[in-house]
């Protein structure tokens, strides 16, 4: 029988925090049937022994909810690889999931899966992304506003919980959020065509939020009973040509597309409460 749940992560040689994640993954994962596939660019010897400790005592068979795959190369981008990767995969929901991100309670993902099974007009689930401090907000979704060059932000980025806590402690519609943690369906994903691979390592996640709403007409909900810790910036990496070219795509296929709603977050604070239907 298949997993309920394929949890991806792609990575490339980042040894502590892929082994934290793994581990993490493993020890805060309860209540749902779930399968980590791994998929490993040019591994080297330490990122396999990292992926035998995380399923091996002693040669001995402990933790079988991991599938590696072990890719020759480091040519691929972090939407052709998860692309590659989805298609492959058995769940029914499928989670992006950064190496560089760990969970903090047992229910995170059971949280984000009952989300998308209880409401079918949902496309991505969304979870609170905190600094490795577990005191400053990384995410708890994105907004976008004319007054950030029409570009798409995390709100509350870097700003500490205790302060906007009783905002982000309630379960909200965005037009996007991060794929650093985001579950969707399997047949949605597909269904848009996936992340586009036009982008390298910045706003693909974005892009796909808004082909959610705009191709099947379902929203982005902010789990905040997912909590995680993100180690913002290890994963991946872009050269400055890169993002310009990033910014420069997202601008000319979305400008106009979404509405403009860092005001509305910021003075309401009942503005798009999603209310739950479990």
């Amino acid at each position: 029988m298949a997993e309920q749940v394929s949890i991806v992560t792609t990575t490339y040689r980042n040894y502590d925090k892929l082994q934290r994640c793994l581990s993490s993954v493993m020890e805060n994962t309860k209540y749902v049937d779930y399968k980590h596939y791994v998929w490993c660019n040019e591994p080297d010897d330490s990122i396999k022994k990292i992926i035998h400790d995380s399923m091996y005592i002693n040669n001995i068979l402990f933790n079988n909810r991991i599938e590696p795959i072990f890719n020759d190369n480091n040519n691929g981008s972090f939407s052709s690889n998860n692309n590659e990767l989805v298609a492959e995969v058995e769940g029914k929901y499928v989670l992006l999931l950064n190496d560089d991100v760990d969970p903090l309670n047992d229910t995170w993902l059971y949280s984000m899966v009952k989300v998308l099974e209880s409401d079918n007009s949902v496309g991505a689930v969304g979870s609170l992304l905190l600094y490795p401090d577990k005191k400053t907000i990384q995410h708890c979704g994105v907004f976008f506003s004319s007054k950030t060059n029409n570009l798409p932000f995390h709100l509350f980025y870097k700003q500490p919980l205790e302060k906007v806590n009783s905002f982000v402690s309630q379960y909200r519609y965005y037009q996007a959020v991060t794929a650093a943690c985001m579950l969707v369906r399997k047949e949605d994903y597909l269904a848009v065509g996936g992340l586009d691979e036009s982008y390298f390592y910045m706003y693909e996640d974005i892009d796909l939020c808004l082909k959610f709403k705009t191709q099947l007409k379902k929203s982005c909900v902010y789990c905040p009973d997912a909590q995680l810790i993100h180690n913002e910036g290890i994963s991946g990496g872009k050269t400055n040509k890169k993002a310009q070219q990033n910014i420069e795509l997202f601008k000319n296929k979305w400008t106009g597309k979404y509405f403009d709603d860092l005001c509305f977050y910021q003075s309401i604070p009942n503005y798009m409460v999603y209310k739950r239907k479990i």
